[in-house]
């Protein structure tokens, strides 16, 4: 399993209505991948994450998924009634795929009591989850995504909204995930996520792979992936600059 690729993508092209959207993408992501995508507005991101989540189907090429495939998906904006008196224990309890939720066996407990421990929620598991900062809100739905011990993790821009106290909290989670799943991270902030990342992902209407979580001025040259490093603090910053288009139109 260790050398089998979780999902494999082969020159998959896909879009929306007869429009292409992304074209030519070839990708591999194995049990112990820590992946960035990163790349402009409408460059194909989400579009992609949709194929791997099974939501878009390819127009060419080809996806394998391994048999014991096992997504956890984190969006970045949960379309939750926040007046809806749900604690927090039992949104986290709402990711479970197998057996009773409202009558959830003692072994189902102790995993949400785990989880709530693990993302520093377990004070306030009996909060109702509208009372909550958005960071801690989004760490509970984390625990959700992970409810079931996916083996591959997607976070689709999990930050967005979130001061950078909250922002570091949810990221410092990443080291203890990558332990047991396999994780894609879409983000725009490279200079934050690249101490978290192995390998990196630029997409613009294609995808250039990177395998490392350091961009050079030669990789950018060589994958047409213009990626402005500005370099202040500690911490080098990466701006991400306008791509060379493969493809007529954007992404929906």
């Amino acid at each position: 399993m260790e050398n089998e690729p979780l999902i494999s993508l082969r020159n998959v092209s896909a879009g929306y209505d007869g429009k292409i959207v992304v074209s030519n993408i070839n990708l591999d992501v194995f049990s112990n991948d820590i992946i960035a995508f990163i790349g402009p507005n409408g460059g194909g991101k989400t579009t992609i994450l949709r194929i791997l989540l099974g939501i878009v189907k390819p127009l060419h090429g080809t996806m394998h998924c391994h048999e014991s495939l096992r997504i956890g998906y984190l969006p970045q904006i949960n379309n939750v009634d926040l007046s809806f008196p749900i604690s927090v224990a039992d949104v986290v309890l709402s990711g479970q795929r197998d057996g009773n939720r409202l009558f959830p066996s003692a072994q189902t407990r102790q995993r949400v009591d785990e989880l709530l421990h693990f993302a520093q929620l377990d004070n306030i598991s009996n909060k109702p989850i509208g009372e909550l900062s958005g960071g801690q809100r989004q760490r509970a739905f984390l625990c959700r995504a992970i409810m079931s011990n996916p083996n591959l993790l997607i976070l689709d821009e999990p930050v967005t909204y979130m001061d950078k106290v909250a922002e570091t909290n949810l990221y410092k989670l990443i080291p203890e995930l990558s332990k047991q799943m396999a994780i894609i991270l879409v983000s725009h902030d490279i200079g934050t996520i690249s101490s978290y990342v192995k390998t990196i992902a630029c997409v613009n209407k294609t995808l250039h792979y990177h395998p490392t979580n350091i961009i050079s001025d030669e990789m950018l040259r060589i994958y047409e992936c213009p990626i402005e490093i500005i370099s202040h603090g500690a911490i080098p910053h990466r701006v991400l600059g306008t791509h060379k288009l493969h493809i007529g139109d954007s992404e929906q």
